[in-house]
C-alpha cells in the first residue's frame, strides 16, 4: 500500500525544542504514519532537501470570525505556515447571537477592530448558537479553527440594548453562565473578555464587557471548572501595571484554567516594565496558576490616515473627534482650541509617539520629499510649533489622505521575553484593522528576523513557541509536534530565506473593499490534515481544515 504523502530528506524540527534531525516523514489518512528512513512508495513525494519540516504553526490571536465566512482558506495566513488559528479574541465573537441582535454585535467590531460596517453587513447570518456557527465553519475550511466565545456577545444576548449601559443582576449573570455552559458543550475553545478602557462600540459607548462587574466575570469564567477544558483570553491596556496581574490571577483561580493576557513586551518608554512583569508572574506560576503574558513580537505597524485612524482613541476627546463626520472633523482638526485640548490630554509617552510617527505616503507631489520623515523632523521642516501641529497641518493640506505609520523597532530584550516560559507568542490580529494594519507575518517574522537575522533565539526554540507551546496552553490535542499518530499539520520552509514581505493593499473583500495584507517568502509547503494547502507558495484550492473543539466537547462529538 502506498502512503498518501512522503516527505523525503527533511531536517525535522519537531516542535519539542529538541535539536533538529534528518528524516523522512510519511503521511496516511491525514496523520503522520512514520518517521525515519522510509522506502515504501507514496502517491506524492516531496523532496525537502535543504528545507526544515516543522509542525504547522498555530496563530492564537486572530479576529478571523467574519473573514472565514468570505475566505475559508484564511489567506494569506497559510502562506506563513499557519495550519490552525484561534479566533473570538478580545471579548469579540459573532456567537452566540439572538435574532435581531446582529447589528449590535457588528457594532462591537467596527471601532475596536476597525472593520467597516458595510463589510460586516455582507455576512449571510445563518446561525444563532455557538454550535450553529461552528457547524457552519466546519462545512468548508482551509485551516483548522478554534473559537473563543466573547463576553460581549454573551452580555448582548442577556441584556440586549442595555449591555453597554448597566451592571447585570444576579439572575442575569446566571443566564450568562448558562450561555457559557452551552458554548462549552457546543465546542468553544474557551472564553475571552476585553477590559481595555480605550475600546468603545461604534456608537461611542463602552464595550459591554467593560461594564461588567468583577463578580459577573468571575462567575462566568468559573463555568470552565465544570468542564476541565478551555482557556481564557484577556485583553486590556498595553501599558499594564504590574499590580494589574493580580486580577489576571483571580481569573485563573476562579476557572482553574490557563489565562492568556495582553501582555508582556519591551517598551523603550518603560524599559524595565517587562522584567518586573515576569518577576511578578514567577510567584503565581509557583502557586500553580498559568498566567501567560501574550507578547507582540511584531510591533504594530499602524498605517493610517486621519480619515480612518484610531490613533487618538485613547484620549478622552480623541474618540469623539475621530467619530465626527468628515467635514466637521476637518474643521475641528484645524481648531487651535481642539489642538490645545488634545495636547493637554497627552502624557509624555503619547507625545513621544506623535514625534516618532513617520509620513508613509503623501498625496500631493510637492510633499513627496516628506515621505519617511518623523513627526519631529516634520515640525522642523515646516516650521510648526510641534509634531502634532505638523502632522495635522499636513493632513489637512492633503484632505486627510496623508498616510502615516506608527511603529517601533524590534529590541534585543524581546528575545529574552519570548524565551520566557511565562509568555506566549502571537497577536497577529489577522482579520482586524483591515484597512491600515497587517501583522499576518508573526510566524515568518519570528523565524526570519528573531532567529536568522538577530539570533535572539534558536530555530528549535522558535518553532516550539509557534507550535507545541500554543497547543499545550489551548488544549489542542494531536497537534504541535511531528510525532507518529498525530495530525499531519506540517510546514516546509527554507530557514535561509523565510520572512514576511512588505504590507500591500488588496481589493479582495466583498464589495471590492480594500484591505492590507502580508505575503511570505521562503515557505514552500503548508500541509493541513495531510493535504497540501500551499504548494510552492501558492494556494492549491483544497479545503482540508476542521473546527477544533475543546476536549470535553470532542469526547462527545460523533466520529
Amino acid at each position: 500500500m502506498a502512503y498518501d504523502l512522503l516527505i523525503k530528506n527533511a531536517r525535522v524540527v519537531d516542535g519539542s525544542g529538541m535539536p533538529g534531525y534528518a528524516a523522512d516523514v510519511a503521511v496516511q489518512d491525514g496523520r503522520i504514519a512514520t518517521i525515519g528512513r522510509v522506502r515504501e512508495p507514496a502517491k506524492r513525494t516531496i523532496d525537502a532537501d535543504g528545507l526544515v519540516l516543522a509542525p504547522g504553526f498555530i496563530d492564537q490571536h486572530t479576529h478571523m470570525d467574519a473573514h472565514l465566512l468570505w475566505d475559508a482558506a484564511a489567506l494569506p495566513l497559510p502562506e506563513h505556515g499557519v495550519t490552525s488559528l484561534v479566533t473570538g479574541n478580545c471579548g469579540l465573537s459573532l456567537m452566540p447571537a439572538l435574532p435581531g441582535h446582529e447589528s449590535a454585535l457588528i457594532g462591537n467590531f467596527v471601532r475596536v477592530e476597525a472593520m467597516p460596517r458595510p463589510l460586516l453587513e455582507t455576512l449571510d447570518w445563518r446561525w444563532n448558537s455557538t454550535a450553529e456557527y461552528l457547524d457552519l465553519l466546519d462545512q468548508r475550511l482551509g485551516v483548522n479553527v478554534a473559537c473563543l466565545v466573547g463576553h460581549n456577545a454573551i452580555r448582548q444576548c442577556v441584556l440586549g440594548d442595555e449591555a453597554g449601559e448597566r451592571e447585570a443582576t444576579s439572575d442575569e449573570i446566571e443566564r450568562m453562565c448558562d450561555l457559557m455552559r452551552q458554548a462549552m458543550r457546543d465546542g468553544a475553545i474557551g472564553w475571552s473578555v476585553n477590559r481595555n478602557p480605550g475600546h468603545f462600540r461604534e456608537d461611542g459607548k463602552p464595550l459591554p464587557s467593560r461594564i461588567a462587574t468583577e463578580d459577573e466575570l468571575l462567575r462566568v469564567v468559573g463555568v470552565l471548572t465544570e468542564f476541565g477544558a478551555g482557556v481564557i483570553q484577556h485583553s486590556a491596556t498595553g501599558s499594564r501595571q504590574v499590580k494589574d496581574i493580580d486580577w489576571i490571577a483571580r481569573l485563573g483561580e476562579a476557572s482553574g484554567r490557563p489565562v492568556v493576557w495582553s501582555g508582556v513586551a519591551f517598551n523603550r518608554d518603560q524599559p524595565d516594565r517587562w522584567r518586573e512583569q515576569l518577576d511578578y508572574l514567577d510567584g503565581f506560576f509557583r502557586q500553580g496558576l498559568r498566567l501567560f503574558g501574550n507578547t507582540n513580537i511584531v510591533p504594530f505597524a499602524n498605517r493610517f490616515t486621519l480619515r480612518n485612524s484610531q490613533f487618538f482613541d485613547i484620549l478622552p476627546s480623541g474618540m469623539m473627534l475621530m467619530g465626527l463626520p468628515l467635514e466637521e472633523r476637518r474643521h475641528a482638526l484645524a481648531s487651535p482650541e481642539v489642538r490645545s485640548t488634545l495636547r493637554a490630554e497627552m502624557d509624555p509617552v503619547f507625545m513621544t509617539r506623535v514625534a516618532r510617527l513617520r509620513v508613509l505616503q503623501t498625496r500631493l507631489p510637492q510633499n513627496g520629499a516628506l515621505q519617511g520623515k518623523n513627526g519631529a523632523a516634520l515640525a522642523r521642516i515646516r516650521g510648526a510649533k510641534d509634531a502634532l501641529d505638523a502632522m495635522l497641518d499636513l493632513a489637512l493640506e492633503e484632505d486627510l489622505d496623508t498616510m502615516f505609520i506608527s511603529s517601533a523597532p524590534i529590541e534585543d530584550p524581546m528575545g529574552e521575553i519570548v524565551r520566557s516560559p511565562y509568555t506566549i507568542v502571537g497577536q497577529s490580529d489577522a482579520g482586524a484593522h483591515v484597512q491600515y494594519l497587517s501583522n499576518f507575518g508573526v510566524c515568518t517574522t519570528l523565524l526570519g528576523h528573531y532567529v536568522r537575522e538577530r539570533q535572539l533565539m534558536s530555530l528549535e526554540a522558535a518553532v516550539r513557541e509557534l507550535t507545541f507551546n500554543v497547543a499545550s496552553i489551548f488544549g489542542i490535542k494531536d497537534r504541535g509536534l511531528v510525532w507518529p499518530g498525530w495530525a499531519a499539520d506540517l510546514v516546509l520552509f527554507d530557514p535561509d530565506t523565510v520572512e514576511s514581505q512588505d504590507v500591500e493593499e488588496a481589493n479582495d473583500y466583498p464589495g471590492g473593499l480594500t484591505r492590507v495584507l502580508q505575503h511570505a517568502r521562503g515557505v514552500h509547503y503548508t500541509i493541513v490534515n495531510g493535504e497540501v494547502l500551499i504548494d510552492n507558495g501558492a494556494f492549491t484550492g483544497m479545503y482540508p481544515g476542521n473546527v477544533i473543539r475543546n476536549a470535553y466537547a470532542e469526547m462527545r462529538v460523533p466520529v
